[in-house]
């Protein structure tokens, strides 16, 4: 398939980027890997190099990411996604998701060579808690003066309804990666069931589509969604922790679901 045989962009080294945002990986954030030579383009799916990343107390932080899709030979679309989560930023919070909706996807098109990208974000994290893996030895990519890490792999149906946004919402997709997500006993959850039952927990949102979107305008979310028939929203309190993992390589995928403010669900097989 193309999308597997195409080079999708390993980011080149961020000494050719200039104005980086001051940047420190604190005790929220870890990342250990072992020594290994420069990062090599790699094709779509084709991610190697892998390394833990751990985040803590990471509930309501800012977070980015970046899609390199390539376009299938039936129409779907497959890319790597690139992110910055677990990263701080000495400014503003205002002031780096300015810089990320500065972006220009033709550019980074042309420059990494992808058939499209996709801006994700800007984003806020939801869990209290995140473990999994990255890839390319987690050594940073910087665009834009936000540094990124490559975590996983995105399946759409359409890529071109994906690349030109807004995203598919209410559909179900799948999205390869190596994670923990935890939520913590006490936390409010906000789910999404489909018709079939199935139930997604909500880990980010949003500020893309509605800046107002925030972490702290959470408890008006379900006035603010229109569900499809059959699907329903619930938030539960949570006694006792809460914790959704994937793998890379699982079958069948680990899947997630996007509302029309694109917050981001993750399948949560243990909820009823």
């Amino acid at each position: 398939m193309k999308g597997l045989q195409k080079v999708l962009p390993v980011f080149i080294s961020a000494a050719v980027l200039i104005a980086v945002v001051p940047l420190h990986t604190s005790a929220q954030a870890q990342a250990t890997a072992p020594k290994a030579a420069g990062p090599q383009a790699k094709p779509a799916a084709g991610l190697t190099g892998p390394c833990e990343v751990k985040v803590e107390n990471f509930r309501g932080k800012p977070f980015y990411e970046v899609l390199f899709m390539n376009r299938e030979a039936n129409g779907q679309g497959i890319g790597n996604y690139f992110n910055s989560i677990g990263k701080t930023f000495d400014v503003p919070d205002a002031v780096v998701d300015a810089r990320f909706r500065a972006l220009n996807a033709e550019t980074l098109k042309k420059k990494f060579g992808s058939d499209g990208v996709f801006f994700n974000g800007p984003r806020r994290f939801v869990a209290n808690d995140s473990s999994g893996i990255g890839y390319d030895n987690c050594k940073p990519r910087v665009i834009g003066t936000i540094p990124f890490i490559p975590y996983g792999t995105l399946t759409v149906p359409s890529f071109n309804k994906f690349v030109s946004g807004p995203p598919v919402a209410y559909k179900v997709l799948v999205s390869k990666r190596t994670n923990t997500f935890t939520f913590k006993a006490g936390e409010q959850v906000h789910e999404l069931i489909t018709p079939e039952g199935a139930v997604y927990t909500l880990f980010s949102i949003s500020l893309k589509a509605d800046p107002n979107n925030t972490i702290e305008n959470l408890p008006t979310l379900g006035k603010r969604l229109t569900l499809p028939k059959g699907w329903t929203y619930r938030v539960r309190t949570l006694n006792k922790d809460l914790i959704l993992s994937s793998r890379y390589d699982s079958n069948p995928p680990n899947t997630i679901v996007l509302d029309q403010l694109e917050g981001n669900y993750q399948y949560n097989p243990g909820a009823k």
